[in-house]
């Protein structure tokens, strides 16, 4: 006897949700019907602003899956009666207790971390930011608060030394996407449980900025000429989180800190600074960075205007000029 298929919705935004997206549609080991996708507006994108639909948006468009771009979509209730479960991966926005309500299993949300640790929209980036040595996925069951519900389930990752933010986005979906098969098959066997997270525990994230990423001049002299950091250097979202939440964790080591940064904030916003050259002022991107023998180190930058260039190449035509 064929086993009824469930009938699933699905949001989300960004590329790594399109890629989550991309394995339902492929996957046929799993009973699910995909009736419709829910994702973000087209927004302008690049220096040139061009319009621009989210990666979701294309993978449901080439998989002719209906399509819609807003939670106040006139008919988005309606069609929310008519599926079983709607999974949820990166989309951005609140949904309303109410509509959380009228799918028969409700909304499962991917979040990439051991909640309740990381709550919030930046949950990839501060394990790297904090130096944590493992991270995960968790599978939830959504309330109407912020990554608050019961765990359906969870998988741990041991982060890599050479993982940044970008790398993890991939590894942390194909695990998000693992536990998802993994509980639907056991939800259809009928053995489904769940598991109220410890909130006492929990912590929250914010999102990144262009701020993030810069690093004082006189910090970034520092790195390069291998001096000693002093705690007064450390990254301002690094010092507000260790402040807040300092009975649950001590701050990165001075000596590494800003490759973990480094690692957390790539590719966007990435590290930088300001250099003053033939009287103006010019951005400086760090877009290479390593540890070596436990201490930080540059190995790349691209000057305002210039290509990339190693680190080596730009002190031998900028150092006299720049105290390096």
């Amino acid at each position: 006897m064929e086993t009824k298929k469930i009938k699933l919705a699905f949001f989300g935004a960004p590329d790594f949700a399109a890629d989550v997206l991309q394995d339902i549609l492929e996957d046929k080991e799993i009973p699910i019907e995909l009736c419709f996708v829910v994702t973000q507006p087209d927004k302008p994108v690049g220096r040139k602003q061009i319009i621009t639909p989210t990666p979701v948006k294309e993978v449901a468009r080439v998989n002719k899956i209906p399509v819609l771009d807003s939670l106040q979509s006139p008919e988005i209730h309606e069609k929310l009666k008519q599926v079983d479960l709607v999974l949820l991966y990166a989309f951005g926005e609140i949904i309303p207790s109410q509509m959380l309500k009228i799918p028969r299993w409700g909304f499962w949300n991917i979040h990439p971390s051991l909640l309740p640790l990381y709550k919030g929209p930046s949950p990839i980036a501060y394990p790297l930011l904090l130096e944590d040595k493992k991270t995960g996925v968790s599978l939830v069951l959504m309330d109407d608060r912020l990554d608050h519900g019961p765990l359906i389930g969870q998988e741990e990752y041991i982060i890599q030394e050479t993982d940044t933010r970008d790398l993890l986005e991939n590894r942390l979906s194909k695990i998000g996407y693992k536990l998802f098969k993994k509980y639907i098959q056991i939800l259809i066997s009928g053995a489904f449980q769940k598991n109220e997270q410890n909130h006492s525990h929990a912590t929250n994230t914010r999102l990144l900025t262009k701020q993030d990423g810069f690093v004082a001049y006189p910090i970034f002299q520092k790195i390069i000429k291998g001096e000693d950091l002093e705690k007064e250097d450390t990254p301002s979202i690094v010092g507000e989180f260790c402040t807040k939440y300092e009975a649950f964790l001590s701050p990165p080591r001075l000596s590494t800190m800003y490759y973990s940064l480094f690692r957390a904030l790539s590719p966007w916003p990435g590290l930088w600074t300001k250099v003053s050259l033939s009287g103006s002022e010019k951005r400086l991107k760090i877009t290479g960075m390593t540890l070596q023998n436990g201490k930080q180190q540059v190995t790349k930058v691209q000057l305002e205007g210039k290509k990339e260039v190693d680190l080596h190449t730009f002190r031998m035509a900028y150092a006299s000029f720049l105290n390096l």
